[in-house]
């Protein structure tokens, strides 16, 4: 009999909090306009916010000449059709995630291993495996949308109505990392 997700996602911050001990970064302060590399972390289960994301990268590389790099969960088992990786663009699913719910696809190793100047992390839900993602990425600025008690995850959080759509939460957090100052 399969555990429930629940008590799997429990292993899982189990493991988490034993990797993020040993985990360490120097935090960089890094403007938008400064930035060369964005790396953008999103729920990827509904098909909306994928086209507002591969819109959002489009705009990032066509206009300010940005490496970016995507990466969404698809919390069911396979992704929809119109969900298929693209250059920079990428998705990981329920079958990339172990027992304890932690990601394994190489994919997603190779994400939170890139040293991205901002990383920013769009998801408004508790989603485990993109809190794992967050929290052990390498990249020098992480920016995300406030969520109580993961404060200490991130450098910087907005505080962005949770209701409000991805295409205004990704122009609040670009907004206000056009407005801060680093050396």
């Amino acid at each position: 009999m399969m555990l429930s997700r629940k008590i799997r996602t429990q292993f899982g911050k189990y493991r988490f909090l034993k990797e993020l001990k040993k985990f360490s970064r120097e935090p960089e302060i890094v403007n938008f306009d400064k930035a060369a590399s964005i790396g953008l972390l999103y729920d990827a289960t509904l098909e909306s916010d994928t086209e507002v994301i591969k819109n959002y990268t489009r705009n990032l590389r066509s206009n300010f000449k940005k490496d970016v790099l995507a990466i969404g969960y698809v919390d069911k088992k396979k992704p929809h059709k119109s969900q298929y990786a693209q250059f920079g663009l990428d998705f990981f699913t329920r079958r990339d995630l172990n027992f304890s719910m932690i990601p394994v696809d190489p994919i997603v190793q190779n994400f939170i291993e890139k040293k991205f100047d901002i990383l920013i992390n769009v998801n408004s839900s508790n989603s485990f495996p993109l809190q794992y993602i967050s929290a052990l990425s390498n990249a020098k600025f992480k920016v995300a949308r406030f969520q109580n008690k993961k404060e200490d995850a991130f450098d910087m959080m907005i505080k962005i109505d949770n209701e409000a759509p991805l295409k205004t939460v990704l122009e609040e957090i670009e907004k206000y990392l056009r407005l801060i100052h680093s050396s």
